[in-house]
Protein backbone atom coordinates (compact mmCIF):
# COMPACT_ATOMS: atom_id res chain seq x y z
CA UNK A 1 0.00 0.00 0.00
CA UNK A 2 1.13 3.51 -0.82
CA UNK A 3 2.74 5.48 2.51
CA UNK A 4 0.41 8.65 2.95
CA UNK A 5 2.82 11.42 4.47
CA UNK A 6 2.62 12.75 7.48
CA UNK A 7 3.61 15.39 9.19
CA UNK A 8 5.97 15.94 11.89
CA UNK A 9 5.92 14.15 15.37
CA UNK A 10 2.46 12.76 13.94
CA UNK A 11 1.81 8.93 14.50
CA UNK A 12 1.35 6.88 11.32
CA UNK A 13 -0.70 4.18 10.30
CA UNK A 14 1.07 1.33 9.93
CA UNK A 15 -0.64 0.15 6.98
CA UNK A 16 -1.50 3.97 4.58
CA UNK A 17 1.10 6.45 6.78
CA UNK A 18 -1.99 8.40 7.13
CA UNK A 19 -1.76 10.34 10.47
CA UNK A 20 -2.97 8.55 13.55
CA UNK A 21 -5.73 10.53 15.67
CA UNK A 22 -5.47 9.71 19.40
CA UNK A 23 -8.54 7.23 20.52
CA UNK A 24 -8.80 6.47 24.09
CA UNK A 25 -9.01 2.63 25.24
CA UNK A 26 -12.61 3.02 25.96
CA UNK A 27 -13.71 3.92 22.34
CA UNK A 28 -11.88 0.47 21.35
CA UNK A 29 -14.02 -1.62 24.00
CA UNK A 30 -17.14 -0.24 22.96
CA UNK A 31 -17.04 -0.62 19.39
CA UNK A 32 -14.81 -3.76 18.64
CA UNK A 33 -16.29 -7.45 19.02
CA UNK A 34 -15.57 -9.12 22.30
CA UNK A 35 -12.53 -11.32 21.36
CA UNK A 36 -10.60 -7.88 19.95
CA UNK A 37 -12.06 -5.94 23.05
CA UNK A 38 -10.70 -7.92 25.26
CA UNK A 39 -7.00 -7.61 23.49
CA UNK A 40 -7.14 -3.74 24.62
CA UNK A 41 -4.65 -2.22 27.02
CA UNK A 42 -5.44 0.92 29.71
CA UNK A 43 -2.20 1.79 29.36
CA UNK A 44 -1.71 1.60 25.71
CA UNK A 45 -1.27 4.55 23.15
CA UNK A 46 -4.17 4.15 20.53
CA UNK A 47 -4.66 5.90 17.83
CA UNK A 48 -7.69 5.84 14.72
CA UNK A 49 -6.81 5.55 11.02
CA UNK A 50 -9.46 7.62 9.50
CA UNK A 51 -8.13 7.39 6.05
CA UNK A 52 -9.80 5.99 2.62
CA UNK A 53 -7.04 5.74 0.06
CA UNK A 54 -9.52 5.77 -2.66
CA UNK A 55 -8.07 2.75 -4.91
CA UNK A 56 -6.10 1.23 -1.92
CA UNK A 57 -8.26 1.36 1.57
CA UNK A 58 -7.11 1.09 4.85
CA UNK A 59 -8.35 -1.48 6.62
CA UNK A 60 -6.80 -0.47 9.78
CA UNK A 61 -8.76 1.96 12.14
CA UNK A 62 -6.78 1.12 15.45
CA UNK A 63 -3.53 0.96 16.28
CA UNK A 64 -1.25 1.17 18.73
CA UNK A 65 2.17 1.80 17.71
CA UNK A 66 4.71 -1.03 17.57
CA UNK A 67 2.27 -3.57 19.35
CA UNK A 68 -1.45 -3.58 17.92
CA UNK A 69 -3.31 -3.27 14.91
CA UNK A 70 -7.54 -3.26 14.53
CA UNK A 71 -9.19 -3.80 11.29
CA UNK A 72 -12.63 -2.95 10.14
CA UNK A 73 -13.51 -6.73 10.50
CA UNK A 74 -12.99 -6.40 14.21
CA UNK A 75 -15.55 -3.79 14.88
CA UNK A 76 -18.92 -4.19 15.65
CA UNK A 77 -20.23 -0.98 13.28
CA UNK A 78 -19.70 0.27 10.34
CA UNK A 79 -16.86 2.67 9.62
CA UNK A 80 -18.58 4.91 6.64
CA UNK A 81 -15.16 7.07 6.40
CA UNK A 82 -13.65 3.69 4.99
CA UNK A 83 -16.44 2.12 3.12
CA UNK A 84 -17.50 2.00 -0.45
CA UNK A 85 -20.90 0.90 -0.07
CA UNK A 86 -24.07 2.00 1.77
CA UNK A 87 -24.87 1.73 4.10
CA UNK A 88 -21.71 4.60 5.19
CA UNK A 89 -22.24 6.38 8.43
CA UNK A 90 -21.32 9.75 9.50
CA UNK A 91 -23.04 10.31 12.79
CA UNK A 92 -23.23 7.18 15.61
CA UNK A 93 -25.39 8.91 17.93
CA UNK A 94 -28.73 10.26 15.72
CA UNK A 95 -28.16 8.00 12.47
CA UNK A 96 -27.14 10.32 9.57
CA UNK A 97 -25.09 8.76 6.71
CA UNK A 98 -23.98 9.86 3.49
CA UNK A 99 -26.81 8.55 1.68
CA UNK A 100 -29.37 10.09 4.09
CA UNK A 101 -26.98 13.43 3.71
CA UNK A 102 -26.99 12.90 -0.36
CA UNK A 103 -30.81 12.29 -0.62
CA UNK A 104 -31.57 14.96 1.55
CA UNK A 105 -29.84 16.87 -1.05
CA UNK A 106 -30.83 15.87 -3.91
CA UNK A 107 -34.66 15.75 -2.93
CA UNK A 108 -34.49 19.61 -1.33
CA UNK A 109 -31.33 21.30 -2.23
CA UNK A 110 -30.06 21.49 1.33
CA UNK A 111 -29.39 19.59 4.65
CA UNK A 112 -31.07 19.65 7.73
CA UNK A 113 -28.53 17.06 9.37
CA UNK A 114 -26.12 19.23 10.97
CA UNK A 115 -28.90 21.08 12.66
CA UNK A 116 -30.48 17.94 13.51
CA UNK A 117 -27.73 16.86 15.74
CA UNK A 118 -26.65 20.47 17.19
CA UNK A 119 -30.73 19.83 18.16
CA UNK A 120 -30.87 16.75 19.80
CA UNK A 121 -27.19 16.58 21.73
CA UNK A 122 -29.03 19.30 23.35
CA UNK A 123 -32.08 17.89 23.99
CA UNK A 124 -30.84 14.21 24.42
CA UNK A 125 -27.25 14.30 24.61
CA UNK A 126 -24.61 12.28 22.60
CA UNK A 127 -22.40 9.36 23.28
CA UNK A 128 -19.97 9.95 20.12
CA UNK A 129 -16.53 8.53 22.18
CA UNK A 130 -18.39 5.17 22.89
CA UNK A 131 -20.50 5.29 19.58
CA UNK A 132 -18.55 6.98 16.63
CA UNK A 133 -15.47 4.80 15.85
CA UNK A 134 -13.31 8.16 15.83
CA UNK A 135 -14.12 8.87 19.42
CA UNK A 136 -15.02 12.21 19.11
CA UNK A 137 -17.95 14.10 17.93
CA UNK A 138 -19.11 13.87 14.17
CA UNK A 139 -20.42 17.36 13.81
CA UNK A 140 -17.35 18.67 12.03
CA UNK A 141 -17.10 15.12 9.46
CA UNK A 142 -20.58 15.73 8.74
CA UNK A 143 -20.79 19.78 8.21
CA UNK A 144 -17.94 18.97 5.84
CA UNK A 145 -19.47 16.18 3.65
CA UNK A 146 -22.31 18.29 3.66
CA UNK A 147 -20.18 21.48 1.98
CA UNK A 148 -18.72 18.61 -0.52
CA UNK A 149 -22.12 17.40 -1.29
CA UNK A 150 -23.58 20.87 -2.08
CA UNK A 151 -20.39 21.75 -4.17
CA UNK A 152 -19.85 18.92 -6.19
CA UNK A 153 -24.06 19.77 -6.95
CA UNK A 154 -23.23 23.11 -7.78
CA UNK A 155 -25.13 24.87 -4.96
CA UNK A 156 -23.80 27.47 -2.96
CA UNK A 157 -22.47 25.74 0.35
CA UNK A 158 -24.02 26.90 3.66
CA UNK A 159 -23.40 25.41 7.05
CA UNK A 160 -24.66 27.14 10.29
CA UNK A 161 -22.04 28.48 12.18
CA UNK A 162 -21.28 26.36 15.69
CA UNK A 163 -23.12 28.29 18.32
CA UNK A 164 -21.53 28.23 22.15
CA UNK A 165 -21.24 24.66 23.31
CA UNK A 166 -22.43 23.70 19.82
CA UNK A 167 -20.04 20.50 19.84
CA UNK A 168 -19.64 17.54 22.11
Amino acid sequence: MKQAETEPGAIPCPCCGAAGQPVKPGTLRALLKPESAAQVREEESYFFCGAFCGAEPCDVVYFAPGSQVFFKADLTVRVGIKESAAPRPLCYCFGHSMESIMAEIERTGRSTAAADIRRRMREEGCACETKNPAGRCCLAAVEQFVREQLASSGQEAEVAKPQAGGGC
